[in-house]
């Protein structure tokens, strides 16, 4: 499986802070909308037909209208977005509503389409693009669902935005041939408080969180704050966790 956090800041593909939320698993599914459809590759964004939405959260569906812009060509065929529900009335609601940007779901026709909706239901599994998706409830301030994903060959989770979770856990324990978990950790612990309020992590829970792994499977830490990044990564270091990493922006993983 091949998986790239997509870069949100222009010119430090690498090194440069992110502030957006997008995976590109392959190249026709993607984990969340929020730099997709800002990537300067237009063929990059037409290649991508399935996006999973974790949440409503501005970071992680910020360019949704601009890849159903970018992407649209006359006929049926189109981006599809599947969300929870909730997280799909939120989007036509608060960003597709007409006002925000003009409401595609509505204005679609079966022979003409701008985007469709595929709700998910927590544990339900759908297949899309040779993969086998689970979305899990996690702990967030939002109806959030984080993604595993499962080519036959590794198994990968996203754990979107999450504060201290127990079933995400639970569900990987079973599978054993998961390769790594893309975690987020967004506050020092100087802002725990802030952190536990909103359903984030810090690095002392992001610990424990990464306890509850098999041996051998690796993390990738992400959504750190830009305010905050450079403290993080020190207090993740000092830690000394095993087989924990910061996530580099633009870099192809393979698993």
């Amino acid at each position: 499986m091949r998986v790239q956090l997509l870069p949100s800041s222009c010119g430090l593909p690498d090194s440069g802070p992110q502030f957006l939320s997008t995976y590109l698993v392959g190249e026709s599914l993607a984990i969340d909308g929020g730099s997709i459809g800002f990537q300067a590759d237009l063929d990059l964004q037409r290649r991508v037909r399935h996006v999973f939405v974790t949440h409503a959260h501005f970071d992680h569906v910020a360019s949704l209208p601009f890849l159903v812009e970018n992407t649209y060509i006359r006929g049926p065929d189109c981006v599809e977005l599947l969300a929870s529900k909730n997280t799909l009335a939120a989007l036509q609601s608060d960003v597709f509503n007409g006002r925000m940007w003009p409401d595609f779901i509505a204005i679609s026709t079966p022979a003409d389409r701008y985007l469709t909706t595929t709700v998910l239901e927590p544990f339900a599994t759908v297949e899309r693009a040779d993969c086998r998706i689970t979305p899990v409830p996690v702990s967030h301030g939002a109806d959030t669902l984080a993604m595993i994903v499962d080519d036959g060959h590794a198994c990968v989770a996203f754990a979107a935005d999450t504060g201290p979770t127990d079933v995400l856990w639970q569900h990987l324990a079973d599978r054993p041939n998961v390769r790594a978990v893309f975690l987020e950790c967004s506050f020092p612990q100087s802002l725990a408080d802030l952190a536990a309020h909103c359903g984030h992590l810090t690095p002392a829970t992001l610990a424990e969180q990464v306890s509850r792994l098999a041996s051998g499977v690796r993390t990738f830490v992400v959504h750190r704050k830009a305010a905050h990044a450079a403290t993080i990564a020190a207090e993740i270091a000092a830690a000394h966790l095993p087989r924990v990493e910061l996530a580099a922006p633009g870099r192809i993983y393979d698993f």
